[in-house]
Formats: structure tokens, sequence, C-alpha cells
């Protein structure tokens, strides 16, 4: 399935860009994720993860489900 990370927010408000994967999510619940997860401080850079009709925003400090971290981290890395 197609996921894309945007991100804002960061030092300059512009974010640290763009990326896009084709991966397999058979190993996590969107429906479990809550729509935002943030955490407090100055300058953090904000994702927002899209995958078919659900996204979901977090801070990059922010405490996220554990199958939401493995699906950021395989798109964006």
């Amino acid at each position: 399935m197609r996921v894309t990370v945007i991100t804002d927010g960061g030092f300059t408000g512009r974010g640290i860009g763009t990326r896009s994967a084709d991966v397999d999510v058979d190993d996590v619940d969107p429906e479990s994720w809550r729509d935002e997860y943030r955490a407090h401080g100055a300058d953090l850079v904000r994702y927002t993860l899209i995958i078919g009709d659900t996204s979901v925003s977090f801070n990059e400090t922010a405490e996220i489900p554990k199958d939401l971290r493995r699906l950021f981290e395989r798109v964006w890395k």
C-alpha cells in the first residue's frame, strides 16, 4: 500500500521534506491510532502519515504506537 509522510514545523516552519513508499502494511492497525500525538517543545517537526483514508500526525518526540513507529521508519528511511 502507498504510504506518504509529509512534514511541517521545525526551526524554519517548513518541515524537512516528504517521503512516499509502497510498503507491506499487514502488521499495522491504523484504526487503533489517534488522529494526533503531541510532545511539548520548541521547533519540533510535525509528521503526518497518510495511509489509505487514514492520516495521523505526531511530533518528532511524541510517544506513538509501536506499529505506527515501524511503519513510519519503513517510509522515512
